[in-house]
């Protein structure tokens, strides 16, 4: 069973959108076709959520790293990088 929601989870784009209501409807089928037991339901729908959750966050952190490897590779300056020179020219203009 659990490879069965796995397949679900991994099916498509449609896992980073999850909602309860989508979870819940996905579990509902499943219980019609006798794949999980009624009592089961709650227990799916939360596990179905929170893999979701899971793997929104995973493919959040892909895209933040490749995201700065592509600046870096293009020699982009980042937030941290542009903070950094504004203060040293604050500095520098303190000086004066």
């Amino acid at each position: 069973m659990e490879n069965m929601i796995e397949r679900m989870l991994l099916a498509g784009a449609g896992v980073i959108a999850l909602t309860k209501e989508k979870a819940e409807k996905i579990v509902d089928d499943l219980v019609k076709k006798g794949e999980i037991a009624k009592k089961d339901q709650p227990k799916f729908v939360k596990k179905l959520l929170e893999r979701g959750k899971d793997t929104r966050v995973e493919i959040e952190a892909i895209i933040e790293k490749t995201m700065t490897n592509v600046l870096n590779k293009l020699n982009i300056p980042t937030k941290t990088d542009i903070d950094a020179l504004m203060k040293k020219i604050d500095h520098l203009a303190k000086k004066k």
